[in-house]
């Protein structure tokens, strides 16, 4: 027998290799796939050649043919078009629009307030929300000792709570003056009051029922103290008013709820460097907004506004830009009505006061073209319209300020930040912000209210 290797066919009858055949087959087949039919097969080259250029020639004819077809059609009748004329009310809504943005509106003068000596004003603080970052917050400002000649601290909280907070930030060393009551409150000391003895459970990162009900006694110990006269100012750490509520129905923030407690009329102002912003609606569900908007409430915030201005600011004669609710302020009523109905009509109230009150400027593009600069402050008419912008422009760095109330409230910029309690890394810089501004808005109502009291007397005492 002949061994297997020998048995294999090598090739096809005539002897060629079998594996070249099919390779010869497969290169056939593939050069036929997808060949294009030749044009003119009975054409020589030349034939081809000579004929191009002609078949160029004609194609061109073509194009021009087909692009000169349309001109000879027969067109209409040609109409003069003219614009009707402006309506008397959109002419006035051009002249108005243009003196707004062209008018060259300068900032307020900033006064000098010097005439009265000025004693050191009692800050009470608050603890916010147990959970959160306000012991944090109270503790890296307070560890700079030089703040104790500018004021004299007092915390409603509970000792216990204190410590908890230190031993979480690793803080042992860091002491607070422990009081009783008020009346044990020692100037150039770190006061905190015991406001209630309890053991609180505590979770730091969590807001529970627990943290926001306590949260609420040291507001009320604060909100006691102010209305006795024993402190000059309350400066409110962060809070979660969602557990409050869970404790007390209706509570939607400190605004309100000092506004309730003191009965005034209040407005929430934002503060910076940078710039002033104001919200004439609060913490409103925006399904709400332009049902709670009223001429009377626009034009007493536009007053709330121009007194805290000059009062608590120093600033003579402020100018004010008051916003549209509507996108692009309504497009003449064809977006919505209130810019017609309701906020011009307050503007035009607030006439008479001492103040330049511009607006309603469209809400979009107003901060993005730079015309905050051109004013002190700048009013809106619900809360993101206004705190979106300022929080982009000045987030870390502002003061929110409670204007109109009786006592002088600051607060930070911000909320719980329950991410970062008990892990030392919150920052304090609004909030130690909100305590300078606090102490300097006390002494500016002091010498305003000085300087204002008798000015007659005054102009006689000049002469």
């Amino acid at each position: 027998m002949s061994d297997k290797k020998e048995n294999t066919p090598q090739g096809d009858s005539e002897g060629n290799p079998r594996n070249d055949q099919n390779k010869n087959r497969n290169r056939n087949r593939n050069r036929n796939r997808n060949r294009k039919p030749k044009e003119n097969i009975a054409a020589s080259d030349g034939e081809k050649a000579s004929a191009k250029p002609e078949e160029e020639a004609n194609n061109n004819r073509n194009k021009n043919r087909n692009r000169n077809r349309n001109r000879n059609k027969q067109k209409g009748p040609v109409k003069d078009v003219k614009a009707s004329p402006l309506s008397d009310k959109e002419s006035t809504f051009l002249q108005e629009q243009s003196e707004m943005f062209s008018e060259n509106v300068k900032p307020g003068e900033i006064q000098a307030r010097t005439a009265v000596v000025l004693e050191k004003p009692t800050i009470g603080i608050t603890c916010g929300d147990l959970n959160g970052i306000g012991f944090e917050l109270i503790i890296k400002t307070l560890e700079n000792k030089e703040i104790l000649d500018l004021c004299t601290p007092v915390i409603f909280s509970s000792s216990k709570v204190a410590s908890y907070h230190k031993n979480a930030l690793d803080k042992r060393e860091f002491n607070f003056f422990i009081c009783n009551s008020i009346e044990d409150v020692r100037e150039k000391k770190l006061n905190l009051i015991n406001t209630w003895e309890d053991n609180v459970e505590l979770n730091l990162g969590t807001p529970t029922d627990v943290s926001g009900a306590y949260a609420l006694k040291s507001i009320d110990a604060a909100i006691s103290a102010a209305k006795a006269g024993k402190i000059d100012a309350i400066l409110t750490a962060p809070i979660n008013k969602h557990n409050i509520a869970q404790s007390l129905e209706g509570f939607k923030g400190h605004t309100g709820y000092l506004s309730e407690s003191f009965g005034d009329d209040v407005l929430m102002i934002l503060s910076s460097e940078e710039l002033k912003v104001a919200t004439v609606t609060g913490h409103v569900p925006i399904s709400q907004v332009a049902e709670s908007l009223s001429i009377e409430k626009i034009t007493r915030s536009i007053e709330l506004l121009a007194q805290s201005l000059k009062r608590d600011f120093c600033i003579v004669n402020p100018s004010i830009a008051v916003l549209g609710l509507n996108p692009h302020a309504g497009e003449m009523g064809t977006i919505g009505v209130e810019e017609e109905e309701i906020i011009k009509p307050a503007i035009e109230n607030a006439s008479a006061i001492q103040a330049i009150v511009k607006g309603p400027f469209p809400a979009d593009g107003f901060f993005g073209q730079g015309y905050d600069t051109k004013f002190d402050a700048v009013l809106g008419m619900y809360h993101d319209q206004v705190l979106v912008p300022f929080k982009a422009l000045a987030m870390g760095r502002g003061t929110n300020f409670t204007s109109g109330l009786s006592v002088v409230r600051t607060s930070p910029d911000h909320g719980t930040a329950m991410h970062l309690a008990g892990k030392n890394k919150a920052n304090e810089h609004s909030f130690r912000s909100a305590l300078f501004t606090a102490i300097d808005v006390v002494n500016n109502r002091k010498a305003f209210d000085e300087m204002t009291a008798n000015p007659i007397k005054k102009q006689n005492d000049k002469r």
